[in-house]
This record gives C-alpha cells, sequence and structure tokens, in this order.
C-alpha cells in the first residue's frame, strides 16, 4: 500500500509539472537522426548520474523515480536509433521525463510563527487604577473625570480587571461626621461615572474614610488638595 501511495503521488505530481518541464526541453520529435544521437545520449549520462547523485537520492519529491524513468527511456530510444529508427514514444518518453528529473518540488513554505503578545501595560504593576481629586466641601466630578476613568476602562481588559474598590476621602477641614458623608458623596460620583462608562455595578464596592486616612498628614482643621480625593483600586 505504502508503494502505490508514494507512486501515486509522484504521477500527480507529474501531471502539474509536465507541462512547464516540456517547455524547457529543445523537443526532440524535430531533430534529424544525426542531431538525435547525442541528444539522446546526453538525456541518458544524465540521467544515469541523477540516480547515483546523494542529492536525489535523498530528495522527498519523485525526482529519482523521474531520473530512472529518463536513463531507461532515453537508453531504448538510444538503440533504436543505432539503426536510424525514430521511435516516436520512446523519444517522448526519454524527453518528458529528463525535463522532469530537472525541476525541483517547490520550496515548502516558510512557517510563520506569530509574535508574541504584548507584554502587559505597566497599568497593570499597581492596584490604584485612578485617583480622583475634589475641590473643596464639593462631591462635583472634577472636569477631567472621564478622561481620568477612561484610562481604568481601557486597561480592564489587558490587565484582567474584574473588581473595583472605591473609597472617598476628604481633608482635615471639617467634623469627622461631615467629613464622612462627603467623602461618601464623592465616592459614589466616581461610581456612578464608572457605570455610565459600561462598568457593571456588580463590579463596584464603594466605601468612605472620611478624613481618616490623609494622603498627605496635617494638622486638624487645615485644608489639603491632595486628600480630597477618591481612590479606585483594581483586582482580578
Amino acid at each position: 500500500m505504502k508503494k502505490l501511495l508514494s507512486i501515486g503521488v509522484g504521477l500527480v505530481a507529474a501531471c502539474g509539472w509536465s507541462q512547464a518541464a516540456s517547455a524547457q526541453e529543445s523537443g526532440l520529435s524535430s531533430m534529424e537522426v544525426g542531431q538525435l544521437r547525442p541528444e539522446v545520449q546526453r538525456r541518458y549520462d544524465e540521467a544515469l548520474a541523477a540516480t547515483q547523485s546523494p542529492e536525489i537520492l535523498s530528495a522527498t519529491d519523485s525526482r529519482h523515480m523521474w531520473a530512472s524513468e529518463a536513463k531507461a527511456w532515453c537508453g531504448i530510444a538510444s538503440g533504436f536509433l543505432k539503426n536510424s529508427i525514430r521511435d516516436p514514444e520512446s523519444l517522448s518518453r526519454c524527453e518528458r521525463f529528463h525535463a522532469m528529473m530537472s525541476m525541483r518540488a517547490p520550496d515548502p513554505q516558510p512557517v510563520v510563527i506569530p509574535p508574541p503578545p504584548p507584554p502587559p501595560s505597566t497599568a497593570c504593576e499597581s492596584a490604584l487604577a485612578a485617583t480622583v481629586f475634589f475641590e473643596f466641601d464639593s462631591s462635583e466630578l472634577p472636569a477631567n473625570i472621564d478622561e481620568t476613568l477612561s484610562f481604568t476602562k481601557q486597561n480592564m481588559a489587558q490587565c484582567r480587571w474584574n473588581r473595583f474598590t472605591i473609597i472617598g476621602h476628604t481633608d482635615r477641614s471639617g467634623s469627622d461626621k461631615y467629613n464622612d458623608a462627603l467623602s461618601m458623596r464623592r465616592a459614589q460620583a466616581v461610581s456612578a461615572r464608572m457605570q455610565s462608562l459600561g462598568i457593571a455595578a456588580s463590579a463596584l464596592a464603594v466605601s468612605a474614610k472620611g478624613e481618616s486616612e490623609p494622603k498627605v498628614e496635617t494638622p486638624d482643621g487645615e485644608r489639603n488638595p491632595t486628600n480630597r480625593r477618591v481612590e479606585v483600586t483594581a483586582a482580578n
């Protein structure tokens, strides 16, 4: 079965290449007997050498088979020519198989290895996904809020973030009770804007710290813009 498959593959390839191969040979059918003898002998010698060539012997295509066929048919044609006989069949086969043995199979296409995926963004290295700063005694979102939060939304897929903690803070100006409520309003405002950007409410945990966790330590009662903030941390 293996031998039959090999022959079948060779014949299929031969059909595909025979037309191109024939175009490369000067036609033996148009030559006189005197011209044919050296041409047929040349093809025979080249076919004989090909059957003994290490390159042809180790080839994975059908060149060795075609070289063997060329040697056989060119030998037959040469025998006829010694008696000044033009044998159309042996001449045709000599010419065709000699041309085919001289052709190489198309080189295999190189395997294209896709480039590796880009490394994770440096944004993924920190759990802090965004910080939103507020004006004094205000829970109104700043003008650049969409720019700040869009950065968080754009990095969700690459960083595989699926949970966010939103914590509101105030500075130390005002009472603890007032600042607790103000920091919660700030956190809720940021949460609402994140939801408007398409982040599910179920992925958001909202809480408030008032003035208990300042980013910059200050005396009680001092206003500080750095402490008036909402911090958004991400997790997966």
